[in-house]
This record gives C-alpha cells, sequence and structure tokens, in this order.
C-alpha cells in the first residue's frame, strides 16, 4: 500500500475487541515485527491515550481504525458533560446547534403540567426538562443531551484531591464554605464510585470509613462527581459540579473474605447475564426477519428486561456497569415498537454513565444518541396531539403555531407519525384561519401557506408507499377543499358552507387522530411500571 488514510500524529478510535474502541495517536506508518514474513507489515502503530499501550492496526480500514469524532474526544478527555475540556479543545470543537426558539426554564410548577420526567414532550427547552433541578443523569452528564450547554447555564466547578488514602482510613469533609452552593447536591450523585463505608450528603458532605471493595483492584483511583442545580437561575453561580478526587491504597481482602466464592458468584452473575443478551438479540433477530409480531417481540423482550433488571439488582456492580448500558439500549429496542419505554432507556443508561469507566461510558453514550432524538421525535408527536385538540376548540391560528414548532423538531417526523401528518394538519389550520380573516392580503399569505405545506405533506405520504394513487385521506380531502376555495375565490362566492363543512370534517380527522385510527399512529400505551418506584429502586441500590 503506498497511501494511507492517516499520518504520523493524526488521533485515530482504534478498535479492540472485547475492550472497545480506544483512542490513540499514530506513531509510525508501515509498521512490521521481526518474525513477520517479507512484505508483511501493519498500515499504523498507535499509542493508546488513556494507558500508553502500543498496538498495530491490521488492516487500514474503518473496521480496526477510524477518525475521531467531537463526541470521541469529549467522551475520552473529560468524565461528564459538565467537566472542563482542556482548553485546545474547547477551541478546536463546534458549539452545539441550538435551534428552538421557545426554549425557556423556570423553577415555578405547574399543576396541569405532566410529570417532570415527561415535560421534554411539550418541546419546550430544547427537549430539556423544564426545570434544572429535574434533570437527570443523562440531562446533567450526556454528552448527547448536554442540557446545560443548550441553555448556556454558568458551570461552577469546585475539585477537592484529599491525595492517598488507605483502606481503614476515616473521611470527614464538611461542605465546604466555599462551594457556591450549600444544597442540592443529591441530586444525580455518582455514588457507585464511592468505596464502601463512605456516605455523601445533600450538602456536600462526604463521611465514613473506607472499607475493603472487592470490585476494584488494590490501589484504584477514585473522582466523584455531584451535581447542585439548586441555583441554576443565579448568573453568578449556575450549576455547581463537585469533583472529589483520592487514591485508594491497601485495597486487600480481609481474612474473613471469600475471595474465589466471590469470583465464582460474580462469574455466575456474569454467564446469566450473558444468556439473557443472547435471547434478547435472538427475539430482535426473530422480529427483523418477520418471525415475530410486534406484541410477541415487545411480551419476549420486556420478560427478558425484567430477568436482567432482577439480576442487576442483585448484582448492581457486575463488570463495571456494562450491563445496565445493556439494559438501558435494549429498551430502545421495544420502544422502536411504541412501547413506551425512553424512561427506562434514559434512567439505566444514565447509571451506566456514573460508574466512571470510559468504555462503558461509550457504550451508553452510543445509545443515548440516539435516546435524544427520541426525544424530539416524541415532542413532535406530543405537540401534534396538542395542536389537534387545539383545531377541536377551534384556535386555528395557536394550532397553526403548534404544529410549526412540532414540524421543526425533527423536519416533519415525529414518534410514529410517518406520512406529512403534521405539515397536513398545519395546513388545514392555516386554510381554516385564512379563509375566516377579512384582511384580503393576509388572508392570501395564509392560504398560500396552507397549500405549499400541503404539498410537502403529500409528497411525504407517497414517498411511504402506502397508500393508494389519491394519497393520505386526509390530505386529499384538504387538496380538494383548496381547489374548491380557489374556483371559489375566483367567482367571489360566499364561503359561509364551504368553510362550515371543513370545519366539520377537519373535527371528524381529529377525533380519528386522537382515537389512534389507521392511518394515524395508534394511541401511546400507558407506562408499564411507575417511573418514580423505578428511580427509588435505583437509588437504593447505590445508599
Amino acid at each position: 500500500m503506498s497511501k494511507f488514510r492517516f499520518e504520523v500524529g493524526s488521533t485515530v478510535m482504534c478498535n479492540l475487541g472485547p475492550r472497545g474502541w480506544k483512542l490513540g495517536k499514530v506513531i509510525a506508518l508501515k509498521y512490521r515485527e521481526p518474525h513477520w514474513p517479507a512484505d508483511t507489515f501493519a498500515p499504523y502503530q498507535v499509542s493508546l491515550e488513556d494507558d500508553h499501550m502500543l498496538i498495530y492496526v491490521p488492516e487500514d480500514d474503518d473496521r480496526y481504525c477510524r477518525e475521531t469524532t467531537e463526541e470521541d474526544l469529549r467522551i475520552a478527555r473529560r468524565m461528564d458533560a459538565l467537566a472542563a475540556l482542556p482548553q485546545e479543545l474547547e477551541l478546536g470543537l463546534s458549539t452545539l446547534e441550538v435551534v428552538d426558539i421557545e426554549a425557556h426554564l423556570s423553577d415555578s410548577e405547574d399543576l396541569n403540567a405532566p410529570p417532570h420526567y415527561l415535560s421534554y414532550r411539550s418541546g419546550r427547552c430544547y427537549c430539556c426538562g423544564c426545570n434544572p433541578r429535574d434533570w437527570s443523569n443523562v440531562e446533567l452528564y450526556s454528552e448527547h443531551y448536554r442540557c446545560s450547554t443548550r441553555h448556556q447555564l454558568k458551570v461552577t466547578r469546585h475539585e477537592v484531591d484529599l491525595g492517598i488514602m488507605r483502606v481503614g482510613d476515616s473521611i470527614e469533609i464538611s461542605a465546604d464554605e466555599c462551594y457556591s452552593s450549600k444544597n442540592g447536591f443529591s441530586q444525580c450523585p455518582t455514588l457507585v464510585r464511592l468505596p464502601p463505608g463512605v456516605r455523601f450528603s445533600d450538602d456536600g458532605t462526604l463521611s465514613g470509613e473506607i472499607q475493603f471493595d472487592p470490585y476494584r483492584a488494590s490501589s484504584y483511583q477514585v473522582h466523584f462527581v455531584a451535581v447542585s442545580t439548586a441555583d441554576w437561575s443565579d448568573h453568578q453561580v449556575g450549576l455547581v459540579r463537585l469533583e472529589i478526587s483520592f487514591l485508594v491504597e491497601d485495597n486487600e481482602p480481609p481474612n474473613d473474605f471469600d475471595v474465589e466464592g466471590f469470583m465464582q458468584e460474580q462469574e455466575l452473575a456474569r454467564l446469566t447475564a450473558h444468556r439473557i443478551l443472547g435471547e434478547l438479540c435472538d427475539a430482535w433477530e426473530m422480529w427483523e426477519r418477520e418471525e415475530l409480531g410486534n406484541r410477541s417481540t415487545i411480551d419476549k423482550m420486556r420478560a427478558g428486561l425484567d430477568r436482567l433488571r432482577t439480576l442487576l439488582e442483585r448484582f448492581p456492580r457486575l463488570d463495571g456497569g456494562r450491563w445496565w448500558a445493556h439494559l438501558g439500549g435494549f429498551h430502545m429496542n421495544i420502544h422502536k415498537l411504541l412501547e413506551n419505554a425512553l424512561f427506562e432507556c434514559e434512567l439505566y443508561l444514565g447509571h451506566a454513565l456514573t460508574f466512571g469507566d470510559v468504555e462503558v461510558r461509550r457504550m451508553a453514550e452510543q445509545n443515548l444518541e440516539g435516546c435524544y432524538q427520541k426525544r424530539l421525535l416524541e415532542a413532535a408527536r406530543f405537540m401534534w396531539v396538542e395542536g389537534i385538540e387545539l383545531m377541536r376548540r377551534g384556535e386555528w391560528a395557536v394550532a397553526a403555531e403548534k404544529f410549526r414548532l412540532a414540524a421543526s423538531k425533527k423536519e416533519g417526523w415525529g414518534w410514529a407519525v410517518n406520512y406529512g401528518d403534521i405539515w397536513i394538519s398545519e395546513s388545514v389550520a392555516r386554510l381554516i384561519y385564512g379563509a375566516s380573516i377579512d384582511v384580503e392580503d393576509e388572508a392570501e399569505e395564509w392560504v398560500d401557506e396552507a397549500a405549499r405545506l400541503l404539498e410537502m405533506g403529500m409528497e411525504r405520504a407517497t414517498e411511504s408507499g402506502i397508500f393508494t394513487a389519491q394519497g393520505h385521506p386526509w390530505g386529499s380531502e384538504v387538496r380538494d377543499a383548496l381547489i374548491e376555495y380557489q374556483s371559489m375565490q375566483g367567482r367571489h362566492v360566499e364561503l359561509t358552507e364551504w368553510l362550515e363543512d371543513l370545519k366539520q370534517r377537519t373535527d371528524y380527522w381529529c377525533a380519528q387522530v386522537l382515537g389512534g385510527a389507521e392511518p394515524f399512529p395508534p394511541q401511546v400505551r400507558a407506562r408499564r411500571e411507575n417511573a418514580s418506584e423505578l428511580v427509588r429502586r435505583l437509588k437504593a441500590l447505590s445508599i
């Protein structure tokens, strides 16, 4: 090979198989080892960034070595989305694109609003929760959610280095007067990173006696992180990220600890987890081959996910959190089949982020990229439904604006809203409102926009390939109504009867949408489990 994709000094991502993808730097081209046959070489030798191990890349192919992305660099070079990046990365990486013009956070509590974990469905606040005090692990820590960045909130960072500690040492750190916030640190602390015997309080206090940790080596580093959003609206404070670091040494098992029994128990749990994972993969592959229907696939996968969760509740620190990442990731599969499970995806993937393992974090983030996109799709769908209800109340202009915002979330798509329905709905609202106002020029603008949106919606419906030559049934009716309106405009005919008929037919189609009738998406199924209870159970594992 005479030409390589990367040069010496290039930063690349290398596939280490079971160890996952690792960040490294190319240090040599055409690498070869003395015992290799003549004319045999590897395209690159790479020094890994985390441990400086030297490896070689067998082929100049994306399967083994690929270009780094912004996400790769952020994950590899900081622990979470609130940690500081090295200055050269801050200068070199692109800023987060924000497009939502209705973003506004609030501390107030709307009694008529959905539960806070569903507030993203309103479409406000870039699809982050509307109150930072309710933000979850993914909203605070994920590189794909980055809610603090989207809202340009200040982040105040406090770092405490305790140096070297030993098993048996006592820790007693009172809330530092220098902390910018004095409470709120129990919102999303990474408790799983603390040694056994050490407790953390809402005011930032760390206390207890370090005990032996069978999951860690004889010497290990702790980087504990907690965040307070109590003062998010104070521009001098914002979010407060507290990081407490220390090195634990002498982590040796006491005489009465059964090391062999512990290892056997962990291995049995690991084998069980692998078996469940295989069953989940089998069920999904059967669905892809059309050997299982949606409902049967959901039921089989739900049963496997329940067993995996039960196993992890018994062994919550198994393999450094990677099984929590699998648990969250496979909930995404059933969400794709319209199971109301995005909350579980985020809950368990967010929990995986708290372990601090770079590869586990990468596993979680690979799924969280899709999760955030699903938030946008869910928001589009629920805003669409809200617009439908506004039309039933005769609030045509308000409904049109709601549809416009819904379509802007994902270019006219929504969660299971696939056939241009949002654009068709907005075209109806605009046509009715335009035909109802007396100002001729303004009316013409509304109707022209209705025609443009209808064309987009009908084109999307045609591309789906599921309709007859007439296209989307609601869209076809609107098209006929629009043609009739345009012909009446030329003859200056009274519109009252036409307008009343269009409103009645719109009410009919709105009822079809709300009822989940074909060709509209079915109604969202009720949540299978209480979200607050799932959170409580997960938090109990870290106490």
